[in-house]
């Protein structure tokens, strides 16, 4: 039998061999290279892709509220698992009340710059809303649930201020019909069939519970959203758990009969709705920010623990909320963070997320160097503030840079400090031990207050060569609602003016269709504001005459304890002059009413402020109980109230 003849190397068959292993080769290496560079793209194509947004905020949540930050918190495994799969930032500052943490997170700057003490008209048109931002990038933006961010005109609404839509309620208050006149209780929330507006309609009653109602629309949205190529951003904010404790029954029966058992299954079930919503959404392509708004309550549980303090007050507990962020693949899972952080920061932290430039003049800071790099934040310090009109005082809270001191001043009284170093649940005040502390952090409070107090109006040339226009921050700069402060520099009046203004007016300031200021010659200044007149007579139309109008105008609103009332002063040279503790202000500007330039005659200039301005030498009385009237006339008399001083604007004025 004759075998197969050997091929020699170099033969024909060898040749054909090797020719189809390389061209084997090759293809497995185009194989490669086309699986590689298909790879590449699609992580090119992953990185590039603008992640949808969805951020929800809790209502009075507290720090100790959950159990992702405190093991002993109540149970809220739906929280847990969020940020399990994300990172907790166990050092976050948001504000004392709702209104105030809502208008920083949505604009990225302190709420007190928008003139929210925590009431205030809207976020200005100059600080474009973070919705605003999405919106003109080519988001889908939405609201679901509470605003509660300026509601004085329709302007202020969300689908003015960057959202396509909305479907909520303005504030916790039009949830339920208004009283008949002869309850004097005001509107209050209401979870069970609420009154909600469809994008702004009339508020219509809705059978079931608020938060099963706002869960269930959000759900809806996301599945639409979720069918187009267009990111969205959709901005959910629950009732819960703010007052009143009302939970639906199926989670009311399943905790004891007593306040904190309420409480438990009003947070039970936000924590089953955070938890719903989550799980809707496209996990690889959807950024979940949560955050609460306050410190909570502390009326039915500890809600703040460990941390001194609750809502409404100055102190760490009142600021300390949950802030968790969840992204797979861009956020690393299961990190805690102990960097002091704040709500202004979401804003920027969104923005970088979209891949959109930074805002400039913002207060936030982009957190993603932090979470994804382990960079440091500038150190910084931080205030809050809160305006009493019934004590005329600011209460605040001051963070020095480090974030290693407190210093707070509750109802406007002496400030107290906290060593948060060493008690970091600043529960202890060492004031007394460290005045040199106290007189060191206090003048830098009132350094950032002012700076945060004024406007950055528009200067312009009016309609003759010695007037001079102001425009912007409209509903701030026009005496409308809450604190105003306008500081004018007036005179000389030229020799001509002087000479024919014998025995006439010469009006020397205003904002056309709402207030004048005038000299009547031989009478001196008129300040005319609705049908209330403040006079000066001791006005020197020779020389330069630091004059300040100031005011707190106080709507009815939901006022349920005693009526408005509403406060005008008239300060020249930094003396009071003239003041109504009662102005009649029949009917105040609206639309755009507000936009009309205020002006300046006779080479003037003016200067603008968001806050009513006072002085040690006024009258004072306190609208407080009597039992406290004492604390207050003391602390007025020895100038230890937290008064902010028209002295600090007046004396910007005739400097020349």
């Amino acid at each position: 039998m004759l075998s197969k003849p050997f091929s020699a190397p170099g033969s024909p068959a060898i040749a054909w061999l090797i020719f189809l292993a390389m061209l084997s080769l090759t293809w497995l290496s185009g194989l490669f290279i086309d699986a590689r560079e298909q790879s590449e793209t699609a992580q090119q194509e992953t990185a590039d892709r603008r992640p949808n947004i969805l951020l929800l905020v809790a209502d009075d949540l507290g720090y100790n509220d959950i159990s992702a930050i405190n093991r002993g918190g109540l149970a809220t495994p739906g929280i847990d698992q969020l940020a399990a799969e994300g990172v907790i930032f166990t050092r976050h500052y948001a504000d004392s009340t709702c209104t105030p943490s809502r208008v920083a997170i949505l604009s990225g700057r302190y709420a007190e710059r928008s003139g929210f003490r925590p009431v205030g008209n809207e976020i200005p048109n100059e600080f474009p809303t973070i919705a605003q931002r999405l919106q003109e990038s080519g988001y889908r933006t939405y609201l679901t649930g509470k605003w509660h961010a300026g509601e004085a005109r329709r302007a202020a609404w969300p689908d003015q201020k960057g959202f396509d839509a909305w479907y909520g309620f303005l504030n916790q208050f039009e949830l339920s019909e208004a009283p008949s006149p002869a309850d004097a209780r005001g509107r209050r929330p209401r979870y069970h069939d609420p009154l909600l507006r469809d994008n702004g309609g009339e508020p219509v009653r809705r059978r079931g519970h608020l938060t099963d109602i706002l869960t269930e629309h959000t759900l809806r949205k996301i599945q639409e959203f979720e069918a187009s190529e267009t990111p969205w951003f959709i901005y959910h904010g629950f009732l819960a758990p703010h007052a009143p404790i009302q939970p639906a029954q199926r989670y009311r029966q399943r905790f004891p009969d007593t306040p904190a058992g309420a409480y438990a299954a009003l947070v039970t079930q936000l924590d089953d709705a955070v938890a719903r919503i989550v799980a809707a959404v496209d996990r690889s392509n959807t950024l979940v920010i949560f955050v609460s708004d306050n410190g909570g309550t502390n009326a039915q549980r500890d809600n703040n623990y460990p941390f001194f303090g609750r809502k409404s007050e100055v102190y760490e507990g009142s600021y300390r909320t949950p802030l968790i962020m969840r992204w797979p693949d861009a956020i690393p899972a299961n990190l805690r963070l102990n960097d002091i952080v704040m709500n202004v920061d979401i804003y920027p932290t969104i923005l970088a997320a979209a891949k959109l430039p930074p805002s400039t003049g913002i207060d936030g800071m982009n957190l993603w160097p932090v979470i994804s790099q382990n960079a440091q934040l500038p150190p910084r310090q931080r205030s809050w503030e809160t305006f009493s009109s019934n004590v005329n005082s600011l209460s605040f809270g001051f963070l020095s840079q480090e974030g290693a001191w407190r210093l707070a001043s509750h109802n406007g009284l002496a400030p107290e400090l906290f060593n948060l170093r060493h008690r970091p649940n600043g529960d202890r005040d060492v004031g007394a031990n460290e005045p040199g502390m106290v007189a060191a952090l206090t003048p830098l409070f009132w350094k950032t207050h002012h700076a945060k107090s004024t406007l950055a109006v528009v200067e312009a040339p009016g309609a003759s060569e010695d007037q001079r226009f102001y425009t912007g921050f409209d509903a701030m700069r026009t005496p409308f609602r809450y604190g105003f402060a306008i500081g004018l520099e007036v005179g000389p009046l030229p020799d001509k003016e002087l000479r024919a203004a014998i025995g006439q007016q010469r009006l020397l300031a205003g904002q056309q269709g709402h207030w004048e200021l005038r000299y009547i010659s031989g009478h001196g200044l008129e300040w005319q504001l609705g049908e209330s007149r403040l006079r000066d007579p001791h006005f020197e139309p020779g020389q330069c005459n630091s004059i300040v109008l100031t005011g707190y105008l106080e709507p009815r609103a939901n006022l349920a304890v005693r009526a408005p009332r509403s406060v005008l002063k008239l300060y020249s040279d930094g003396f009071l002059r003239d003041f109504s503790s009662d102005a009649a202000i029949s009917a105040l500007p609206s639309g755009r009413q507000l936009e009309t330039p205020t002006f300046v005659n006779f080479g003037g200039r003016a200067v603008f402020s968001n806050m009513l301005l006072s002085s040690f030498a006024d009258p004072y009385t306190p609208e407080v109980a009597e039992q406290f009237a004492g604390y207050y006339r003391s602390a007025y008399r020895d100038h230890s109230l937290m008064l902010a001083d028209v002295r600090v604007l007046s004396g910007q004025l005739c400097r020349h």
